[in-house]
């Protein structure tokens, strides 16, 4: 039985929480980590740092969040949907992922099939 666009978004709806809060963790996490590897002690000039001048989280990183997505939605995150460059803040993420999210899972936004490993042609 396939589900109208309706119960489809009330589904979604449902599982909005969930998914902000597992996105807020993997984030705080992600940041955490580039953030754990920069010394206090380390000389910063005028012109401030390298590491400030970079998002907070890129696009490519934020595929890591399929994790996320794949728990609470059962979905992969698709690339397509991700803001080229990446994110400043959590709140930036969350903002321009989720409703892009809603879209794709109740079938307004169409997204390419990923091939399955058992489909993938040898290199």
């Amino acid at each position: 039985m396939n589900a109208s666009r309706e119960e489809l978004k009330e589904l979604f709806a449902s599982k909005v929480s969930t998914l902000v809060a597992g996105l807020e963790t993997w984030f705080e996490q992600e940041v955490e980590a580039i953030d754990g590897s920069v010394e206090t002690s380390a000389p910063a000039g005028s012109g401030g740092s390298i590491i400030g001048m970079r998002p907070a989280i890129d696009s490519k990183r934020v595929l890591d969040a399929r994790a996320v997505t794949k728990k609470v939605l059962e979905m992969d995150l698709p690339p397509e949907i991700i803001k080229p460059g990446g994110y400043d803040s959590c709140a930036d993420m969350i903002a321009d992922i989720v409703p892009k999210l809603e879209k794709v899972f109740v079938g307004d936004i169409k997204v390419k099939k990923r091939k399955s490993e058992r489909e993938m042609e040898p290199a």
